[in-house]
């Protein structure tokens, strides 16, 4: 049997780097002050987390009420212009109401608080404020509706006949009704009967008045208006039956102007549909146009009905025979001037008239003339800015085509007579131009363009050969015409403008400008056509420069 054999042991245990547990032990004191801190530590951690939480709570629920505010404005303007109280009120307090519209707002209590807080905030403030406003709109309703009643029932009294009996009962029991008594108050009720008694009693005479029932002139009855009426009235009613009477004799004097006005439209209307269809087949004689052209026996049935006047019907005989070939210059001549001095409706109606029914006006024109100032008229009265522009044009184009009048004489021709072939020119000229502004829907200044581009040089008067001006001489303006012309005229008009200062002849003063414009207008033409400033200004007052 083996037998262990136990002997001492001569090593050492081996501890190592551990440190031994009773070397770890800190104080007492020291631990207590280390737990505490970290508690410190925590607890502010909680009170930071819990602060920023309400902020952020807040912050939720003002981000809410912005978005409610004007939701909830739009429920309260729905309601306020109202009249019934208790609709009103009852219909703004469900649409805001937080528990049946809003409660699911907000994502904790807290949030869900502050936007019902809010919400019934806004709920108490304005209902007050929309009592106070429909209450002011039912006032408001109510008395407009009373005063309107009231007024019918004077008004329909006055006007008399059965209206007048049931009126005149509505109205005494206007007054005893307890609903008006209570409205108004005593006092304001009977201060308001005495008023609509006195307007009754106003309102009878006045109408007697128009009625004429009622003579100013005859003693008695001008001294029953005034013991009927307080003395405050008396002038007033005496002078609206006066105006009543002078009204109706207006009244009656517009109806004959109107209707005589009437009149000549469809005599003028009906000739001019005859004249173009008599035109039209001479000119054009086509199957349909023929078939429009009116028949002697037509043109005399026209005349029996007056749906023209015997100066129309003799011209339509006229031109149906084709007797009318030439204008009469001197007519056309009036005829333009009237046209161009015509800045209204009334004279451009008043020039129409003579055209179409004065027999001396007609025996001057032809067929083609009528109807170019009948459309000319119609052109003028639609559109203010076309005559405008179109009176300006022709002028243009006069000077462009020379027939500008100095004194007696025309450009173009010698000792004061007219040159044919510039006048035959001119007038094809003017003949384009009114093709094209009247047919061709051309505005004045594209025709204008169309028809002066076609100009020779030879054909444009020169400036020194226009009208000057009498209160100053554009000759000490020679060099700055040269310089800048633009600016030039311009300082001409600022002369004459002093000179008119001085002289206080406004004649002078408007004829002054009349002329500069005139020759402004003849340099601007005279540029176009010769590109070149020297040149358009001639040979007067154009300044050669010295060649180098």
């Amino acid at each position: 049997m083996a037998i262990l054999k136990v002997e001492q042991v001569k090593g050492q245990v081996n501890t190592g780097n551990v440190p031994r547990a009773s070397g770890l032990a800190l104080p007492l004191s020291l631990a207590n002050q280390q737990a505490q801190g970290f508690k410190a530590f925590a607890d502010g951690v909680t009170t930071l987390y819990a602060a920023q939480k309400k902020e952020e709570d807040l912050n939720e629920a003002q981000s809410i009420a912005d978005e409610l505010s004007i939701d909830l404005i739009k429920k309260y303007n729905k309601y306020k212009s109202g009249s019934n109280l208790e609709l009103a009120l009852e219909g703004f307090n469900n649409d805001v109401s937080y528990e049946k519209n809003f409660k699911d707002l907000g994502s904790n209590k807290r949030v869900k608080k502050e936007v019902r807080k809010y919400v019934n905030d806004f709920q108490r403030k304005y209902s007050l404020d929309l009592l106070g406003k429909v209450t002011e709109n039912h006032q408001s309703i109510t008395k407009a509706r009373k005063t309107q009643t009231l007024n019918q029932m004077v008004i329909d009294q006055v006007a008399g006949g059965k209206n007048g009996l049931l009126a005149k009962k509505q109205y005494n029991n206007f007054w005893s009704d307890p609903l008006n008594l209570e409205y108004y108050g005593a006092e304001q009720l009977e201060t308001l009967k005495q008023e609509k008694d006195l307007e009754i009693i106003e309102l009878s005479l006045i109408e007697g008045g128009n009625r004429g029932q009622v003579n100013l002139l005859n003693n008695e009855q001008r001294k029953e208006i005034t013991e009927a009426l307080p003395l405050k009235s008396q002038k007033a009613v005496i002078n609206k039956i006066r105006n009543g009477d002078i009204s109706r004799q207006i009244k009656s004097e517009e109806d004959i102007i109107f209707a005589e006005k009437k009149d000549k439209q469809f005599k003028i209307e009906t000739f001019t549909t005859a004249l173009l269809a008599i035109n039209d087949a001479r000119l054009n004689a086509t199957n349909e146009n023929i078939s429009r052209n009116p028949t002697l026996d037509d043109l005399y049935d026209l005349r029996q009905s007056g749906a023209i006047n015997s100066s129309q019907y003799d011209q339509l005989l006229r031109f149906k025979a084709n007797d009318k070939t030439l204008d009469d210059p001197a007519i056309l001549q009036i005829v333009n001037a009237s046209f161009a001095l015509a800045d209204s409706v009334e004279k451009i109606d008043s020039l129409q008239e003579d055209v179409n029914l004065n027999k001396d006006i007609m025996q001057g024109l032809t067929p083609k003339s009528i109807i170019k100032y009948n459309q000319l008229a119609e052109k003028y009265k639609k559109d203010t800015t076309f005559g405008t522009e179109d009176k300006k044009f022709r002028e243009l184009l006069e000077i462009g085509s020379r027939r500008i009048e100095k004194g007696k004489s025309f450009f173009g021709g010698s000792k004061g007579t007219k040159d044919n072939d510039y006048l035959i020119k001119a007038e094809a000229r003017l003949n384009e131009y009114e093709d094209l502004t009247l047919n061709k829907n051309f505005t004045p200044e594209q025709a204008y363009a169309k028809v002066i581009s076609k100009l020779s040089k030879k054909e444009l008067p020169e400036l020194h050969d226009l009208e000057q001006p009498r209160s100053v001489s554009i000759n000490n303006f020679k060099e700055a015409l040269n310089a800048k012309p633009t600016d030039t005229f311009n300082s001409i008009r600022n002369e004459v403008a002093i000179a008119y200062k001085k002289s206080g002849d406004i004649e002078t003063y408007k004829d002054d400008l009349r002329k500069i414009d005139i020759i402004e207008d003849t340099y601007d033409t005279r540029s176009l056509i010769f590109d070149n400033q020297e040149k358009a200004l001639g040979k007067e007052f154009g300044i050669e420069k010295e060649k180098k």
